[in-house]
């Protein structure tokens, strides 16, 4: 997988990086009864948008924790809170573990512009750079790799990743993700690795649990070519200061189904309907430069000695 440093667009080469805690807090949405969603995801092509049909997932953790049984609770308010309630507190915590690396890498990028690396702390941002893959001399690691780095290792608006699971999953009610907890339709391109189904080529994807699921879909987003826009909108919003909108990063999911622009429609029409944006935010730290002249601010959690 080659770096996008096409993806930056209008973002200038110098990137800031804002640092954060995340602190999702739960509330009731007032919500609004959406249109009816068929048993079978919308999404069918997520793997393959870069040409590539690597099933490797080394390095997800999965954590064994059994969804409700949606189905039994009428299609309503009801159903939608329990949907929300017990997926937010699930998507924080990946988007903390996803936001721990950032941090170590940017404490790493401080000590690079006092040429401080250590052989342990350089091995671990090879390995950082080749599971979100981001590519790297071997001569060291210069301007490119960095903004590439934390371009990607960032974490996914909540809102975003709700409406996409309650999309793709019918609000927890579908087949694919009682049986596989495949939540967000991703598919599988080798035989036998998924879930058949009559039309196309390909099976949905069956995980272990449904961490595993939301570990594997923020992976998609934070690496595939597919999704540069999304990140750099994302990116766009740190910059500024402002919390990544996942309003702002639905309307970049054109390709996440062959439905296109028709996807990004009820996409949106889900998270304004359900108010899913109320559930973005972060208490943001602050800014961090990342260039050539100035080391970046030290925030440690659980260093690389």
């Amino acid at each position: 997988m080659t770096s996008c440093s096409r993806c930056w667009l209008a973002v200038s080469p110098y990137v800031g990086v804002i640092l954060a805690l995340t602190a999702w807090w739960l509330s009731w949405p007032i919500v609004v009864q959406p249109p009816s969603m068929s048993d079978e995801p919308i999404a069918k092509e997520t793997m393959r948008l870069d040409g590539t049909d690597d099933d490797d997932s080394t390095g997800l953790q999965v954590t064994l924790i059994p969804a409700p049984n949606f189905a039994t609770i009428s299609l309503s308010d009801d159903r939608k809170q329990a949907f929300i309630a017990w997926l937010l507190p699930l998507i924080a915590q990946e988007n903390a573990r996803i936001l721990e690396l950032r941090r170590e890498a940017v404490r790493l990028y401080g000590l690079s512009q006092q040429n401080r690396l250590s052989l342990k702390q350089k091995e671990w941002l090879v390995n950082l750079a080749i599971d979100y893959e981001v590519e790297f001399e071997a001569k060291g690691f210069d301007l490119s790799f960095w903004q590439n780095l934390l371009y990607r290792v960032d974490a996914i608006p909540p809102s975003l990743v709700l409406g996409q699971a309650a999309i793709e999953s019918g609000w927890g009610t579908s087949r694919l993700a009682k049986d596989a907890h495949n939540f967000f339709g991703i598919m599988c391109f080798k035989p036998g690795c998924g879930i058949a189904f009559d039309r196309g080529a390909g099976e949905f994807r069956r995980f272990e649990g449904i961490n595993d699921s939301i570990a594997f879909y923020m992976r998609i987003i934070n690496t595939k070519g597919a999704y540069r826009i999304a990140r750099a909108e994302r990116m766009s919003h740190r910059l500024i200061g402002d919390v990544p909108s996942g309003l702002a990063l639905a309307k970049t999911m054109k390709h996440y189904s062959e439905l296109g622009g028709r996807y990004i429609d009820f996409l949106v029409k889900i998270m304004r309907e359900n108010k899913l944006d109320e559930y973005d935010g972060a208490d943001w730290s602050i800014p961090v430069e990342v260039n050539e002249a100035s080391a970046a601010v030290s925030v440690q959690s659980q260093p690389v000695p």
